[in-house]
């Protein structure tokens, strides 16, 4: 454990070094290609070098997505690092015999390079670390590659005063070569990934035009690329205006670029978790369209360098940041596999696909207006964005409904602990898109309803009286029956049959439940059940409560009915789960236990006296011991009466082994638990009476606790198990 957590540590200081580095090239390679290109050609010939490097950049991005793919990050992205160095030594000398066909090359190479390895460097830290450690360890990364972009742009406005523009590309060529060396370190013991080649299609856009959700991901950002192709091109246009000398020129983008860095960080650090939080993954990405609409009807207006500048400066500004915080994090309803290529083209491809009609635009308007394209360039920004916002709004939908069912089918697996974002957080309380309005018109006429008893024949269900056509075998019957057939394949248990019912009855209504809820016994159906009741829930809370109470009942169905119970954020489903707490078995205590913390963390309103929760967890030290299975059901309580962040950190820290940090969680939880709670809990847990000589706030003690677990690896907590976690390992009986 030690030595495998010091080799994380030694490959997230490399990864951030690396990120520094590769931000850092990308920003003084931009101040230097457009002042080298800009100073040696006419802008007229911008629009088509613009086409030019997309398509050079839609070609490099097949490739590296296909090595990405078939020998994985840890080997791609350094030697594509090493190999730009190489290639801008030999831009330099180039540079020494034909400027201008030097400057050519270094703007194809930049635009070839620059997006394929930043996207290739986060496919490494993504495969590089488990979710957990990653949660912990990208925003230090993150935190780098914002330094970097700063520091990239100080280069580049160092280089502006004291080397000429050519020379300068022997410093990008250092940058890279630093940076290969420290994507060598980030390297782990047993990269993971190393032979999906097989699992991964051969080609990325049949997966982009087959997926709704995933095509309208890639719209949005190619319209995106559109805009920016069209601000790049005004910003420079306007600057060339203005500056003539290379150097002159190669100042402003510096100033320009290191200004972007700054304000991207302060964005970053302020205000992208905020936005993530209010706003959802969907929102924080239509930020940017709606930015650049605003932006470009006011150049539209005033075409001047000041409005091409902010609108330039506000575009970069928001991908870096606000856009790139929600971007990244929609493609988790992807697979692995699928995420690897799927992502490098979209980044790559698709973003120079956009560049490419963007330049296409530039110099139609260019051919057809060439003394006012100005004004028309920044109205068509401002139309290509309009459509982009629209998109970006439809991607909430699209986000929510492809995680689900990646869930469901088991593509992905993530746990509360992964998420960064309320959307996320949501799409995994609900298995499915419940209309609310809907469910609660029908709460109040269902709310009566009850199982019926396995051997109860027909005309003793519930309810089937209301209705002749499925009344008993006393009332005539058609010669098919619907409803008869759909429970006596319930009663079959046939994995087939069930699943035929289940897609046949999407919603299943009351007397089917009362078929479903035995099946919940059976792993092989298991899964399916949940998520069709989970489906309902709300309708049939008052069977799914009454099962899990009558310990007449299977025992495994019992301790798996809190798992649909928790898709159901009511006060009635909480009442219910709260009385199967009192329950002899353990594994329904367990289980209950879980639900219920997890509709308090859906829903503060739902939640138990501190009192009552003290007293249960007192209780549930008197029973016979039952080791870490216990400690961490009683963890699961107290989480229902104490705030949950400084618990989880007290949680991971006393079964840690640093003594000091394990001594102030007990200190802590001295500090807001009863004596009768606390002292068998410290007992339980090993740890020593801390010292009550001078004794502290609760609120000191927790920011003692959070600043001194930096380092601590937060590993989930019990009472944000995953779904498949403690299956048919409890004991009910006492």
């Amino acid at each position: 454990m030690d030595s495998f957590e010091r080799d994380d540590r030694k490959a997230v200081a490399a990864a951030t070094v690396a990120a520094g580095l590769l931000i850092a090239q990308q920003v003084a390679g931009r101040t230097t290609r457009d002042a080298f290109f800009l100073s040696e050609l006419r802008i007229e010939s911008l629009p088509l070098m613009m086409m030019a490097s997309a398509v050079l950049a839609l070609a490099g991005a097949e490739v590296m997505s296909v090595a990405l793919a078939r020998r994985s990050p840890f080997r791609v992205v350094p030697v594509a690092a090493a190999a730009s160095a190489l290639l801008f030594v030999v831009e330099w000398v180039a540079s020494l015999f034909a400027p201008q066909i030097a400057a050519v090359v270094v703007y194809l190479h930049v635009a070839t390079f620059g997006g394929a390895l930043v996207s290739g460097f986060w496919s490494l830290v993504n495969e590089r670390f488990d979710p957990f450690t990653a949660r912990q360890v990208v925003g230090r990364i993150a935190a780098g590659a914002a330094a970097g972009g700063v520091a990239g742009g100080l280069l580049a406005l160092l280089a502006s005063r004291a080397l000429s523009v050519p020379t300068t590309l022997l410093l990008l060529s250092a940058l890279h070569g630093l940076a290969s060396a420290a994507l060598l370190r980030a390297r782990g013991p047993a990269p993971v990934g190393t032979a999906t080649a097989e699992r991964t299609p051969a080609l990325s856009l049949p997966l982009l035009a087959r997926e709704p959700y995933l095509r309208t991901l890639a719209l949005v950002v190619l319209l995106g690329a559109v805009s920016d192709a069209l601000f790049d091109f005004l910003f420079k246009a306007k600057t060339v205006e203005l500056f003539v000398d290379a150097g002159q020129m190669m100042l402003v983008f510096a100033l320009f670029h290191t200004g972007l860095s700054l304000v991207s960080l302060l964005f970053q650090w302020t205000l992208a978790r905020p936005a993530l939080n209010h706003l959802g993954l969907a929102g924080a990405v239509a930020l940017r369209p709606a930015v650049d609409v605003v932006s470009g009807l006011l150049g539209a207006a005033v075409p001047r360098f000041g409005t091409a500048t902010l609108a330039r400066g506000a575009h970069e500004t928001l991908t870096n940041s606000l856009f790139r915080s929600g971007y990244e994090l929609l493609y988790t309803p992807l697979p692995e596999a699928e995420k690897r290529r799927v992502k490098a083209v979209v980044d790559v491809a698709v973003d120079k696909a956009g560049t490419l009609v963007g330049g296409a635009v530039v110099a139609a308007v260019l051919a057809l207006a060439p003394a006012g394209a100005e004004p028309p360039l920044f109205a068509l920004a401002a139309g290509v964005s309009l459509v982009g916002l629209v998109l970006s709004r439809r991607l909430h939908l699209g986000y929510v409904r492809a995680l689900e069912q990646s869930l469901l089918a088991g593509r992905v697996r993530l746990d509360s602990s992964d998420v960064h974002d309320r959307t996320t957080e949501l799409t995994l309380a609900h298995t499915g898109v419940i209309e609310r309005g809907a469910l609660l018109s029908q709460i109040e006429a269902l709310r009566g309803a009850g199982p019926a008893p396995d051997d109860a024949p027909p005309s003793k269900v519930p309810g089937a009286a209301a209705d002749p056509s499925r009344a008993g075998p006393s009332v005539p019957q058609p010669p098919a029956d619907p409803l008869m057939e759909d429970l006596e394949a319930l009663r079959s248990a046939r994995r087939t049959r069930v699943q035929q019912v289940l897609q046949a009855n999407p919603e299943p209504g009351p007397l089917l439940v009362s078929g479903l809820i035995p099946l919940l016994s059976r792993d092989e159906l298991y899964p399916e059940v949940v998520r069709a009741l989970r489906r309902v829930a709300p309708r049939v809370t008052g069977q799914l409560v009454d099962a899990l109470l009558d310990r007449r009942m299977d025992p495994v169905v019992r301790r798996r009915i809190p798992r649909v119970l928790k898709a159901c954020p009511s006060s009635r489903c909480a009442s219910g789960l709260q009385a199967a707490l009192d329950d002899p078995g353990f594994g329904v205590r367990a289980a209950a236990a879980a639900a219920l913390a997890a509709l308090h963390e859906q829903n503060a309103e739902i939640s138990v006296p501190r009192d009552e929760v003290f007293e249960r967890v007192r209780s549930e030290f008197e029973r016979p011991t039952r080791g870490e299975r216990q400690l961490a059901h009683t963890f699961t309580l107290l989480s229902l009466a104490i705030e949950p962040e400084p618990l989880r950190i007290a949680w991971a820290a006393l079964r840690g082994r640093d003594r000091v940090l394990r001594g102030t969680a007990l200190e802590y939880l001295d500090t807001v638990l009863p004596d009768e709670v606390f002292l068998p809990l410290r007992e339980r847990c090993g740890g020593e009476a801390p010292s009550k000589a001078i004794p502290r706030p609760a609120a000191q003690v927790a920011a003692d606790l959070r600043a001194s677990s930096v380092n601590l690896r937060l590993e989930r907590p019990p009472w944000g198990r995953g779904e498949g976690e403690g299956e048919g390992q409890e004991s009910d009986g006492e």
